[in-house]
């Protein structure tokens, strides 16, 4: 009988054991965060495709009067805008149905619903005694029954007499009186949550939350229950997307004489990331990024702007900066999550001077560092 070359043979056994590995790879890396669902605010009205106008004191929801909270705003949908790339929501001080103050609330409901995922926003909030702003998220489908037996999820709660802080809160339990909550707050150690835009994100696998500002963890959450339901109930069916801005009632209290109005919630984006589906992945064949890699960039030298590329093997939290010959950070140019792949941006330089500087990506444990030049 032939027997097969030595060589040939542990060519053959390689070739397979890589092409194994690469299997695992793709494997791991196609369950990773992927975008599902955004919207990035760029037209002219709210997209009625993607959210819906709550209107009203609450009573049309089964609520009584004041949304359960003795809140003192009607919700129209004449207090939503979008321009200049943001959402606005704007209490104002008007007589509207009874009521002395009028504002709004959307929300996504069978139109955006998600079990599980990473839910971001960048928002500049309001300030102000009794303006309470809110990104949360309530079930579907209530499945374990009436609140909070079929929970809510609170992202970001902020109140404008506390402009520097935020809350981030789960509500569970048994139907109301029996429901309880948990959660925690963050706050700045510099300037207020009114003075610009930040970044705010909610991760929620099955088991486990993480509240983030800015990219920074402040809370995570590994226990809860449900009267209805084995653990992680509530937490394991669908919920959507709810964004209002609320004036007066139990908590935050009412507007004194110091809140000015009117009031504006803005809303840069709302993003939503999800784990892909590994089967699926798969059988379309989907190479993912073996590696993190950060490319040269082009044209090199430049002037007045140059691409850089860079490819993540694994979403990530990211930081991409400019420094001059001496390593000082001249500018950031990406710091924030980024998913799975290759991302391409252009830098246009102002007010600099000619010369050499350094772009350095970080992302997990990787970092990679390379030159540029400009040259007017």
């Amino acid at each position: 009988m032939n027997k097969m070359p030595v060589a040939k043979a542990t060519s053959m056994i390689l070739i397979l054991l890589l092409m194994f590995i690469l299997l695992q790879l793709n494997i791991v890396y196609a369950q990773d965060y992927q975008l599902v669902w955004s919207d990035e605010f760029e037209g002219s009205e709210l997209d009625l495709l993607k959210w819906e106008y709550m209107t009203g004191d609450g009573t049309a929801y089964g609520l009584p009067s004041g949304w359960g909270n003795n809140e003192l705003q009607w919700y129209r949908p004449d207090n939503v805008t979008v321009e200049n790339g943001h959402l606005v929501i704007t209490a104002k001080k008007e007589t509207y149905s009874g009521k002395n103050y009028t504002s709004a609330r959307i929300r996504t409901i069978n139109k955006g619903d998600w079990k599980y995922g990473r839910f971001e926003f960048r928002i500049k909030f309001p300030f102000g005694k009794g303006i309470w702003s809110a990104i949360w998220m309530m079930p579907t489908d209530n499945v374990y029954g009436g609140w909070a037996a079929s929970g809510e999820i609170d992202i970001i709660e902020h109140l404008g007499h506390e402009s520097n802080k935020v809350y981030g809160t789960l509500h569970y339990g048994g139907p109301w009186p029996q429901n309880t909550q948990s959660g925690m707050s963050n706050t700045l150690q510099e300037g207020t949550f009114a003075d610009d835009f930040h970044l705010f994100a909610l991760e929620w696998e099955e088991g486990i939350f993480k509240w983030f500002v800015d990219d920074s963890l402040y809370q995570t959450q590994t226990s809860w229950y449900s009267t209805n339901g084995e653990f992680p109930a509530p937490f394991d069916q669908r919920f959507h997307l709810l964004i209002n801005v609320a004036v007066g009632g139990n908590w935050p209290g009412n507007p004194d004489a110091t809140t000015t109005f009117p009031q504006m919630l803005e809303i840069d984006y709302v993003r939503v990331y999800q784990q892909s589906d590994t089967s699926t992945a798969i059988s379309r064949g989907n190479i993912w990024p073996v590696g993190y890699a950060l490319g040269q960039n082009y044209p090199n030298p430049f002037n007045p702007s140059t691409t850089i590329k860079f490819t993540l093997s694994k979403s990530s939290r990211i930081a991409l900066k400019v420094y001059n010959l001496a390593g000082q950070e001249i500018e950031t140019l990406v710091e924030g999550f980024r998913h799975t792949g290759e991302h391409e941006l252009k830098w246009v330089v102002e007010g600099l001077p000619s010369g050499i500087y350094f772009y350095r990506l970080q992302a997990a444990e990787f970092s990679e560092t390379k030159k540029l030049i400009l040259q007017k």
